[in-house]
């Protein structure tokens, strides 16, 4: 139970590392007269994404069927649709692989997204969490020294939160890897938030 002798503070600790692996959200669209039409012209897309990336492990999602319209609003056919998502450990590789489905399916193929990762975080994670408790040490270290006191046991800890970047947005995915250029990606940032409580001596 906390009394009125503590000092809570929260503390923050970052770790970085080089992501080494890249997600890519794609996405397969064909169009045919009738919904037969549409899922036979996706099934040769996906049939030819899939040769494109050989030793790779494409996953599907997401399949579906909806009618489409001009701009009249009038009925012209059916589109049909799959997410694929590709994981690539080299992610400098991202262009060649997207310019190499866009030669394979052509017009099918969409970019929604990219991500970057770090296949194994648990070490950037026990860093940043280091780092913020260290961090909250040293704040309450210097409330208490301004109050007078001396810094006791821990009394309580409570995680606020790890933050990750979010994708990249679609658009600016399209642009980055509309021909195929060599993808240099930043270093992931983990930030760690914890809040500590301590009981103040003297």
């Amino acid at each position: 139970m906390e009394t009125d002798d503590t000092v809570v503070v929260l503390g923050t600790g970052r770790a970085s590392a080089a992501p080494d692996t890249l997600v890519l959200d794609l996405q397969l669209a064909a169009h045919g007269q009738t919904v037969a039409e549409a899922l036979a012209a996706l099934t040769r897309a996906s049939h030819a994404a899939h040769e494109a990336l050989p030793g790779t492990l494409p996953r599907t999602h997401g399949l579906g069927v909806h009618p489409r319209h001009d701009h009249q609003g009038r009925q012209v056919g059916h589109t049909a649709y799959q997410a694929l998502q590709l994981r690539v450990r080299d992610p400098s590789a991202a262009g060649e692989l997207v310019q190499r489905l866009g030669e394979a399916v052509g017009d099918a193929l969409g970019v929604n997204g990219l991500r970057q990762e770090v296949a194994e975080p648990a070490g950037l994670l026990r860093e940043a969490r280091e780092r913020a408790f260290e961090d909250a040490r040293e704040r309450a270290e210097q409330y208490a020294a301004l109050a007078g006191r001396e810094l006791g046991p821990v009394a309580r800890v409570r995680e606020g939160g790890i933050s990750v970047p979010g994708p990249q947005e679609a658009a600016d995915a399209r642009f980055a890897m509309a021909s195929g250029p060599v993808v240099d990606p930043a270093d992931q940032e983990l930030v760690a938030v914890v809040e500590v409580t301590w009981r103040l001596l003297g």
